[in-house]
């Protein structure tokens, strides 16, 4: 698959994004080929794999997905509204009535209704109160840095706030080595080994 033109070609381009994570180079290998308008080379590829393209002969782009938003994605479909189902409601003609009984007086409109559906299986679900989603393991980021170079994020124009605060709160990293100055069981323990055993507080105690 073929970027579509970008940088100074595109300015406007959805990938030319200020912020977000970097985009990997791709070297011009010195072939290039025609597509439309354009000269194309190696550098406009997108991310692919060669085994799936082989394998459903198809046009497949692959990126790794490690942002939240793939979580909110995903759960969103999990937990966005009830399904909906378009009701129409009519009035049977019975057998043997007269030709003008048989012309029935219909509101379009007033006769689909606009109501939530809820199959047998997800009644019996929610009635029981059954969980709606799981977790099997509860990940924790441990920080691992240099001595007073532990990372600060700001915003623009709030660099003073953020020193101050980050000033006066530990990282996981700091407050293991803290941990283990005092306390003499905790020792024994690796730094992946501790939160099976201690709680880190958000408020970098």
């Amino acid at each position: 698959m073929i970027q579509g033109p970008c940088g100074t070609l595109n300015p406007h381009s959805s990938c030319m994004e200020e912020n977000g994570y970097p985009r990997y180079r791709r070297r011009h290998n010195g072939i290039t080929m025609t597509s439309g308008k354009y000269e194309v080379n190696n550098q406009w590829i997108v991310p692919y794999n060669p085994y799936l393209l082989m394998k459903y002969n198809a046009h497949i782009k692959v990126e790794i997905c490690a942002t939240v938003e793939n979580i909110k994605y995903l759960f969103k479909y999990i937990y966005k509204e009830h399904d909906c189902a378009n009701i129409k409601l009519e009035r049977s003609i019975q057998e043997g009535a007269d030709i003008a009984q048989e012309t029935l007086e219909c509101d379009e409109i007033e006769a689909h209704l606009y109501a939530r559906y809820v199959s047998a299986p997800e009644s019996a679900w929610r009635l029981f109160e059954f969980p709606l989603h799981d977790k099997s393991h509860a990940i924790i980021r441990l920080a691992v840095h240099l001595s007073n170079q532990k990372p600060v994020y700001f915003a623009e124009g709030k660099e003073r706030q953020v020193l101050e605060k980050a000033a006066s709160r530990d990282t996981t990293l700091i407050a293991w080595f803290k941990l283990n100055s005092k306390d003499q069981d905790a020792r024994q323990y690796l730094y992946h080994d501790i939160p099976h055993h201690y709680v880190f507080e958000h408020n970098g105690t």
